[in-house]
């Protein structure tokens, strides 16, 4: 899902680099990604927003692209879980572009004759990214989704019975109760087994009371542990009230 909210500045920096690297390449490797959030975080957090994620695209037109959030825990600002608006995106982006231009450790991101570039920033949108173990604590008691390397034995997910069911399972939807011993804590639903390994689909509810989920017995649900270093990919999953929408629709 794209950015809900962003912001452009273009960047030129006259200084020439030595760098090299690969003009086709759409985002930096891990080591670098982290390099450059580990760069701007010192400049980004004291107005009270952290780095979730960013975006280097050299190939034709070049951009950096950042998306942020509010920290954790705030400090005198908004709760966790408050959407970031397009003044947030406009404040980050005001000072960055201030401060971008006194990194020359920016020439090894984006090499060239003029250096040039454009900064965006944006929202994290509804299927926000957590890629960090502070991610995960922020985030407890919401419901995500996550993808993991390989299938997990019965010992990594520390449920014999669940792993007997999905022996192949790899993509996981529950919410996020707990963290243990670098583990991440699920509450899933039995009932979900075949749409978790197939991915999200859509629905067509012919009636009503098929709109309505059952309610899950205790033996329908239980909890599995997946352990961080096997998590390839993790976001939180977008929750839309439509009864509230379909209630405003029929006033209208």
């Amino acid at each position: 899902m794209s950015s809900l909210i962003s912001t452009f500045i273009s960047k030129t920096d006259s200084s020439q680099s030595n760098s090299a690297l690969d003009s086709d390449s759409h985002s930096p490797s891990s080591s670098q990604d982290q390099k450059l959030i580990d760069l701007l975080s010192p400049y980004v957090q004291p107005l009270g927003y952290q780095i979730i994620h960013l975006e280097v695209q050299t190939h034709r037109q070049k951009v950096l692209r950042l998306y942020i959030d509010h920290l954790n825990p705030p400090q005198n600002g908004p709760k966790i879980g408050s959407k970031i608006g397009i003044q947030d995106c406009v404040q980050v982006s005001r000072v960055l572009d201030e401060k971008l231009d006194q990194l020359t450790e920016m020439n090894s991101f984006f090499p060239g004759p003029t250096g040039s570039y454009e900064l965006e920033v944006s929202s994290p949108g509804a299927d926000r990214p957590l890629r960090s173990l502070s991610d995960f604590i922020q985030y407890l008691g919401f419901l995500v989704r996550i993808h993991v390397y390989r299938p997990l034995t019965a010992d990594e997910l520390n449920n014999s019975t669940y792993q007997k069911k999905n022996p192949r399972q790899k993509h996981f939807k529950g919410t996020l109760v707990g963290l243990r011993d670098e583990k991440v804590i699920l509450l899933v639903s039995y009932s979900h087994e075949k749409d978790q390994e197939k991915g999200p689909r859509t629905l067509k509810l012919k009636n009503k009371a098929q709109k309505k989920a059952r309610p899950l017995t205790n033996s329908e649900e239980g909890k599995v542990e997946i352990p961080l270093p096997l998590i390839s990919k993790a976001n939180l999953e977008p929750q839309f009230d439509f009864e509230a929408n379909n209630e405003r629709e029929s006033k209208l």
